[in-house]
């Protein structure tokens, strides 16, 4: 064999590799993002939060900026959506590990709030540390530029983002409460911690 046809066949398993990585790892890409929607988050690293109210299912009214000084996971959910249920467990527990320190805002755009109740007493909701609100209108979903549920926005105690998951995710992981412990205490997270704390921007359905 001439050295030039091995070389054509090496080249050739490079980028069969290097395929088989993309494929692998596609659906981490934020391929379907738009530029508006990069703009948006780049808007809430640096200047914070776009600020809403919204009901509870009391009927109070739950206005975002009043938890500022805290560090918050504000989580785009509907009861009928699987992976949702898949996490919801866990974001409970994660409150609840974190001691009053974080606080759960869990943004339903449910389309009826008789679906919402049921599924929340399974879990013992309302409970301090985890606020349930209902965006009927989708109209926050729309300002935060949500694509897909679930969808999570990691928010600092100065109100600005600290990162944003597409997907499920395992939230009361050791990994992840040490984490949020280092975003309460105004740390950058490690790159270790940052990665065991659950990686991010992945895209599910």
């Amino acid at each position: 064999m001439n050295a030039y046809l091995k070389g054509a066949i090496f080249a050739l398993i490079a980028i069969a590799a290097l395929f088989v990585l993309y494929k692998a790892n596609e659906n981490k890409l934020p391929v379907n993002q738009s530029p508006e929607v990069f703009n948006l988050i780049s808007k809430m690293e640096t200047e914070g939060m776009p600020d809403f109210t919204l009901p509870r299912l009391d009927g109070s009214q739950l206005q975002l900026s009043s938890l500022k000084g805290k560090v918050l996971v504000v989580n785009f959910w509907a009861s009928w959506c699987n992976p949702c249920v898949e996490e919801f467990a866990s974001m409970v527990k994660l409150a609840d590990r974190m001691h009053g320190d974080l606080v759960v805002v869990a943004v339903s755009t449910d389309e009826n709030k008789s679906d919402i109740e049921p599924f929340l007493k399974i879990f013992g909701l309302p409970r301090p540390g985890f606020e349930v609100v209902w965006d009927k209108d989708k109209k926050i979903m729309q300002a935060y530029g949500v694509g897909k549920i679930p969808e999570s926005y990691l928010v600092k105690t100065d109100f600005r983002l600290a990162r944003k998951i597409l997907g499920v995710e395992k939230w009361d992981s050791d990994e992840a409460v040490r984490f949020f412990q280092h975003i309460k205490d105004g740390d950058s997270p490690t790159a270790e911690t940052a990665s065991d704390a659950n990686q991010t921007d992945k895209q599910t359905h």
